[in-house]
């Protein structure tokens, strides 16, 4: 995985009705090309207790937020550039605008704003955010595996 002064970390977060995750890469420019790697991937079952979509993306937030900053400290990289990736436009909102002033959403938008810059946050298309396999599922069938081919059926 390399690394360069021009490479770049971008968060992806989603969440589902059972799941939340976030998966951060580092992208890097080379002479030979671009480099994409994933680096860390996290994914949480939701809670029991049922809650809404937006405030369950909130949660996947809050550990992408996590997870960039663990990435950062444990590569020394305090001053890489970071791009935050959401396909909702609920949790942008709140993290820019400080939230819908309930206690969950102002708590983690908090902690979201201790360890992100808000003009951060960015949008998705859905079908382009890749932490959506992390949070809805995947079949291995549908998977492309390097090389360019599909994973083996069966």
């Amino acid at each position: 995985m390399p690394f360069n002064e021009g490479s770049e970390l971008h968060l992806f977060v989603d969440a589902s009705r059972v799941a939340y995750s976030a998966c951060v890469f580092v992208r890097t420019v080379l002479e030979a090309g671009t480099s994409v790697s994933l680096i860390r991937a996290k994914t949480r079952v939701a809670p029991l207790k049922p809650l809404t979509i937006p405030r369950l993306e909130l949660m996947a937030c809050c550990i992408g937020a996590r997870l960039v900053n663990s990435i950062r400290d444990a590569l020394n990289l305090p001053n890489i550039k970071v791009t935050f990736w959401s396909d909702s436009e609920v949790e942008p909102w709140w993290i820019k605008e400080h939230g819908d002033r309930s206690v969950f959403v102002t708590n983690r938008v908090q902690e979201i704003r201790q360890l992100t810059q808000f003009q951060l946050w960015r949008h998705v298309l859905g079908v382009l955010n890749v932490a959506d396999m992390l949070s809805k599922g995947v079949l291995l069938a549908g998977c492309w595996i390097p090389g360019g081919g599909r994973a083996p059926h069966g």
